[in-house]
């Protein structure tokens, strides 16, 4: 592997733990700026909003591997579904539209 790669790979590493930390301190510093007020809480540390990241992640995410968790996975269970007729999804489609359309005209 040449240098120049090496020096690459080293430089997205270290971007992505510089990309961490300071999306860390972005919470840390929202949750102090907003919550206290808002809601009355206490402000919170580094290390605490480093564990509300983490546990966010684990209950909203789908852990640490592709974004969309459980929204990705249904639409494409449902958008590569074989067993309805293309007449009924054209029916489909069009009930969808007279309820929604209806809805946001303004």
């Amino acid at each position: 592997m040449s240098s120049k790669r090496k020096g690459k790979k080293i430089f997205i590493g270290l971007a992505i733990v510089v990309f961490f930390f300071l999306v860390i301190a972005l919470l840390q510093f929202l949750w102090n700026a907003l919550v206290p007020e808002i809601f009355g809480f206490k402000a919170i540390s580094y290390g605490q909003a480093l564990g509300l990241f983490l546990l966010s992640k684990l209950l909203f995410g789908r852990g640490f591997g592709r974004p969309g968790g459980f929204r990705r996975r249904f639409k494409n269970r449902d958008m590569n579904r074989e067993d309805i007729s293309e007449e009924d999804r054209q029916r489909l489609r069009e009930e969808w539209k007279r309820r929604f359309d209806s809805r946001c005209k303004f």
